[in-house]
């Protein structure tokens, strides 16, 4: 992360995982993510979003973040994003605050098989 006039860290090059949806269908928070987050020195505005799988919620994410890579797109019609992703840019229009994007796995991949991942995914990024 870059370090701003005042001295905060608020730019990620890339997203990172937050929150890990690992193979046995727990999630789990990323170290490496809370220490990005804890780093963070001045006020923060969070936008998350939540859908259906292969809606182009990375997308428009990608978009907010004024990028056109940086959270994962696929272009098949399996599902890409697992878990939930952050990415910490400069606020476009607030100075001195921090956009923490959070792009989160698909909902109602029936490949996943537990429907309570889905409640879970979607708890944590309201939240």
């Amino acid at each position: 992360m870059e370090r701003t006039r005042n001295g905060n860290k608020n730019k990620m090059e890339e997203p990172v995982c937050l929150i890990e949806n690992t193979t046995s269908g727990e999630l789990q928070v990323n170290q490496e993510a809370l220490d990005i987050l804890s780093s963070i020195r001045q006020p923060v505005v969070v936008v998350s979003i939540v859908g259906m799988y292969r809606t182009g919620k990375s997308y428009l994410m990608n978009r907010l973040a004024g990028k056109r890579s940086g959270f994962s797109l696929g272009s098949t019609i399996q599902s890409e994003t697992k878990g939930i992703w952050m990415w910490c840019v400069p606020h476009p229009r607030k100075n001195d605050h921090t956009l923490v994007l959070l792009d989160t796995e698909g909902l109602g991949d029936v490949e996943k098989g537990d429907p309570k991942n889905d409640t879970w995914i979607f708890a944590l990024a309201v939240l």
